[in-house]
């Protein structure tokens, strides 16, 4: 037994002296300069001060800046869910030749950067753009719609590039789950839809949890598709961070606002780990 745990720690500390080095330590000293008072010289001095959260509570600029994070992620995850569960069920379930080359379609995007996928959504979205051409040469519009530089703009973009986040998740719960549950259900008369709500729905929970906080957390702190194709009227979190980290040069206002990005997506994954306790002990 303690040469077991001998040979663990061994294992182990390579890579939690690297992780505690190169990432726990550099993120606890810049949340910890949320604290300290910004100095346009040197940046920061440490005197401890409140006064950039009190900045981010009480100024209506930043509180709708962390109200709209809240709710383009808040968005992301609703839709990415409602289009990423029929898809996952049908490739849990299915035992299709073509299985294989469908999972490979949903990876696919994962294999081109973030920026391309969101150029390629300007390209749609335009004036310009493939849907208002369409749309005014089969007559249904004038002139063209404004997409780009909307809140809604950010959450289709952000939909279509995080829902393999929320995809696979929830085939992984989907096909962990025992078939004859299903068809013990339809012996006892309950139809397709009845079996499904009370059954195989509960039973996905944990991929559905997964799935939303992966989702929540990638969304509420995107940069490169916020600032794409949402202009100047969409700001979020992670854009002003970036902002205010590269070129207003205020680290400790960044630091106050990463604090509280954090604070939001911990508070997020409490929440869901709450109610997938609850949801079980009902169970």
């Amino acid at each position: 037994m303690v040469a077991s745990r001998k040979l663990l720690v061994a294992f182990m500390a390579p890579g939690t002296l690297l992780y505690t080095l190169f990432l726990l330590a550099p993120v606890t000293f810049f949340l910890a300069m949320g604290v300290m008072r910004y100095d346009a010289i040197a940046l920061y001095r440490p005197e401890m001060t409140f006064e950039n959260f009190g900045r981010i509570v009480l100024d209506p600029f930043y509180r709708n800046v962390v109200l709209l994070t809240l709710k383009i992620a808040a968005l992301t995850t609703v839709f990415t869910l409602l289009i990423g569960y029929p898809v996952a069920y049908v490739l849990a379930r299915s035992r299709s030749a073509w299985r294989g080359i469908l999972m490979f379609l949903i990876v696919a995007p994962l294999m081109t950067g973030e920026i391309v996928r969101t150029y390629g959504w300007i390209v749609m979205l335009g004036s310009e753009g493939l849907i208002n051409r369409f749309l005014i040469a089969a007559g249904a519009l004038h002139q063209p719609l404004t997409l780009l530089n909307t809140q809604t703009a950010v959450v289709v973009a952000l939909v279509h590039i995080l829902l393999p986040f929320m995809i696979f998740p929830l085939i992984s719960s989907l096909a962990s789950q025992d078939p004859d549950l299903v068809r013990a259900a339809d012996t006892l008369g309950a139809g397709r839809l009845r079996a499904f709500v009370e059954v195989t729905l509960p039973l996905s929970r944990t991929g559905i949890m997964v799935g939303s906080l992966l989702v929540f957390t990638l969304a509420a702190g995107a940069v490169v598709t916020p600032t794409l194709l949402g202009g100047k009227d969409v700001e979020m979190l992670g854009q002003m961070i970036y902002d205010l980290v590269l070129h207003t040069l205020n680290w400790p206002l960044a630091s106050a606002c990463a604090s509280i990005l954090l604070a939001l997506q911990l508070c997020f994954v409490s929440l869901q780990i709450r109610a997938n306790r609850r949801a079980l002990r009902r169970s």
